[in-house]
């Protein structure tokens, strides 16, 4: 619940309930956080590689104009400045740096000149990741268990000017980014955008 009011609240800062408008969940996963942004007009394209997770969110969502599709966040098929907005949540970190240029790089195409983006993206110092590593630590640490919550994160989010360093190639800017109590200062999130043609 924490964080999906975070993702509401940024959704609507960055992006508009606009009839036409589509937003592509590049990664989406289970697709949990979707329904609660609450946008009624715009579509909402939720795209995974993993067939099983899209049937999760499949059966989840409360979107009325939601459609799934099956991709990769590396090759995705869309036509050119066919979306109007980028999101994912807890995707990049999963990726190592040439990993994250060139998912970059796919989805700039896509994106329509002007438009943003939105990267959940788990920091090196967030709350979660102290958390999270206190508790392995102790479980695989001192009571010698084999527990591993989710894949490594092998490119935690560092700083802005590390963010557009990754973006570059890709044409892409970091236009800005928020750490805050939102959500209890576990993801950063980068704003991103591709420049008007």
């Amino acid at each position: 619940m924490l964080i999906a009011r975070a993702v509401r609240h940024w959704f609507r800062r960055y992006f508009a309930d606009e009839a036409g408008k589509v937003y592509l969940h590049a990664g989406c996963g289970s697709g949990e956080s979707d329904g609660r942004i609450g946008f009624e007009r715009a579509t909402f394209v939720l795209m995974d590689i993993a067939p099983d997770a899209l049937r999760i969110a499949r059966a989840r969502t409360n979107l009325p104009n939601a459609v799934f599709v099956v991709g990769d966040i590396f090759r995705p098929p869309f036509r050119p400045g066919t979306i109007d907005g980028v999101w994912n949540l807890g995707v990049m970190e999963h990726f190592h740096e040439p990993g994250i240029e060139r998912a970059f790089a796919a989805l700039a195409p896509v994106m329509r000149p002007g438009s943003r983006g939105l990267i959940f993206w788990p920091p090196r110092y967030g709350s979660s990741v102290i958390g999270l590593g206190l508790v392995l630590f102790v479980l695989n640490q001192v009571l010698r268990r084999r527990v591993q919550f989710f894949p490594d994160e092998v490119s935690r989010f560092w700083t802005r000017s590390w963010a557009q360093r990754l973006l570059r190639p890709s044409g892409l800017i970091a236009e800005r980014t928020h750490f805050s109590v939102r959500d209890l200062f576990t993801y950063v999130v980068l704003v991103i955008r591709r420049p008007a043609d």
